[in-house]
């Protein structure tokens, strides 16, 4: 497989090539990969450049991240034998690797998740369908034949529609779904959490990925067993990579269909809708999704493009934002790119459009007017006085959630906490310690 020496050192720096013996380094999280692109970015360094500059390890060390210590980098950086053979037996498979500085990355995910959106992808088949959003369809992989019969319909429906549909993959719903657009003729996109290389080689899908109809994705390694903590993950990159999503089925307060439900509608990524209508005991999932804030799918078979008109209340859309993102309504997120690409993970060359704080613009009432940036307007600290607020409106959350959600280094958020509450425009609590915003 031809890749970029910067597509290198992120696979690297975030990937498994194999089983982990105890003890060994963990590759990034997308939290820290985040922090540390960012770090790289203001420091004018490269992934690649870890890789040959002793002196951008050095540098790590006076970053004082609680977690990426240049050890651990260098130890990541250090598996080059590894990282060869993977690529040999994924380039026999058929499979590419996208990074996130590589241009054609679809952008949902960068304006929906900032620097949580993933640092790489595995994949196979055409990746232009990654960024043409559709109609996410979700529900369990023990579904009744009703409710697949229900949703290959639905997924057909879509395709006839002119819309692709995106899932995760899993047998029951997931499946019927991207078969049922897939035999209209129509494109599918599936988030898959496990077995990829093994996907990708199945005849279901095979005449699929050849015709350009279907692309198979996932931000895990492509030989990764089935585990519930990837299954939850990947959840809301489905959401993220859609226009609208459909429940079809779920269970209340349990199985990856609610938790990722109940994410999208915190997060206000995309309307929520759920079949219909559902028995009303207490243990219907879809009619507890109702009750957060869900809609009733309608029985005559609506236009799809009805279902991606909604908005995404209840809630603030701005909780989907990371800290740098626009915080005007309506919301248009920061899409945060990883340091200068130097070549393209694709095989050709990208130079890639790094952002900084005074590139991101608010959205004026009028469109026509122009209205003067973020940077302009408030500092990075009042910034983060706004996001510590949204944060911690349902309760006081602790630092190192703060840090993920915000993308921040330690030793920054430690700074204007400890400012913020010297201020009196927060408050910490002990035992475990706590931060909330104090209004004022």
């Amino acid at each position: 497989m031809n890749i970029s020496t910067q597509a290198q050192a992120v696979l690297l720096l975030n990937a498994w090539f194999s089983k982990p013996e105890k003890g060994e380094p963990k590759p990034l999280t997308p939290a820290e990969w985040g922090r540390l692109a960012l770090w790289l970015r203001d420091n004018q360094r490269s992934p690649e450049g870890l890789l040959a500059e002793q002196e951008a390890l050095a540098d790590l060390d006076r970053w004082q991240d609680r977690s990426i210590t240049a050890e651990r980098v260098a130890w990541l950086l250090g598996r080059s034998g590894g990282l060869g053979l993977a690529l040999e037996r994924w380039e026999r498979a058929g499979l590419w690797v996208m990074i996130r500085s590589d241009a054609d990355y679809p952008a949902r995910l960068k304006k929906r998740l900032g620097v949580q959106a993933p640092p790489l992808f595995f994949g196979c088949g055409s990746r232009r369908l990654l960024s043409g959003g559709g109609l996410a369809v979700v529900g369990s992989r023990d579904a009744n034949p009703d409710d697949l019969a229900f949703t290959e319909h639905l997924g057909a429906s879509a395709a006839q529609q002119g819309f692709s549909v995106v899932s995760g993959g899993a047998r029951g719903v997931d499946e019927a779904a991207m078969l049922g657009a897939l035999e209209k003729g129509g494109t599918a996109v599936g988030v898959v959490a496990d077995q990829l290389l093994r996907a990708a080689t199945s005849s279901k899908y095979r005449k699929a990925l050849m015709a350009g109809k279907l692309v198979l994705i996932s931000p895990f390694n492509p030989e990764a067993r089935f585990e519930v903590g990837n299954a939850m993950a990947r959840n809301k990159y489905i959401y993220c990579l859609s226009d609208a999503a459909v429940v079809v089925t779920s269970s209340q307060g349990k199985g990856g269909t609610w938790s990722g439900a109940i994410e999208n509608r915190k997060r206000g990524w995309v309307p929520l809708w759920v079949k219909g209508p559902a028995e009303s005991s207490s243990g219907s999932g879809n009619a507890a999704l109702v009750q957060q804030g869900a809609r009733w799918l309608p029985d005559n078979a609506p236009a799809i493009s009805a279902l991606l008109a909604h908005d995404t209340t209840p809630g603030s859309v701005s909780n989907q934002q990371g800290l740098f993102d626009s915080l005007a309504q309506p919301v248009q997120p920061t899409v945060v790119n990883d340091p200068p690409v130097l070549a393209s993970g694709a095989g050709g060359s990208e130079k890639d459009n790094v952002r900084s704080v005074k590139d991101v613009s608010k959205p004026s009432a009028a469109p026509a007017a122009p209205v003067a940036s973020l940077a302009d307007v408030l500092s990075l600290y009042d910034v983060f006085l706004l996001k510590l607020e949204d944060e911690t409106r349902a309760g006081a959350v602790k630092p190192d959630l703060l840090q993920d959600q915000l993308g921040l280094c330690r030793t920054q958020l430690q700074d204007w906490l400890k400012r913020a509450v010297e201020e009196g425009r927060a408050e910490k609590l002990k035992s475990p310690v706590r931060y909330r915003h104090i209004g004022r």
